[in-house]
């Protein structure tokens, strides 16, 4: 699927990476709900958060690595820095979800 959507010139790179940040931020609200509706405890949240963080970090891996961050000498600086935003916005989407499961008591 990835060749495919290189191929297409309706996906431009903003697109492809609004695409990414999308799909990220919905299995991040998806485990949210899913650890809701099943009553996990919350270090499952935290679990999920930190999948979601690992999905986000993994889809943005080449403008995370991309040549202008790589050459620069605070490199792992910044891969710590980029994972460590992803954990804490994913950990809060999946409490946001599971939040809103509760609320609506899936």
């Amino acid at each position: 699927m990835r060749a495919v959507l290189r191929q297409t010139p309706r996906v431009t790179p903003a697109l492809r990476h609004a695409l990414r940040v999308l799909s990220a931020i919905a299995a991040a609200l998806a485990a949210g709900l899913a650890c809701g509706a099943l009553r996990a405890p919350y270090w499952a949240v935290v679990i999920g958060g930190l999948c979601a963080a690992a999905l986000g970090f993994w889809l943005e891996r080449d403008v995370l690595t991309g040549p202008d961050t790589a050459s620069r000498k605070d490199f792992p600086l910044i891969l710590a820095a980029g994972f460590g935003f992803f954990a804490v916005v994913g950990v809060g989407l999946v409490s946001v979800g599971y939040l809103t499961a509760a609320w609506l008591r899936l």
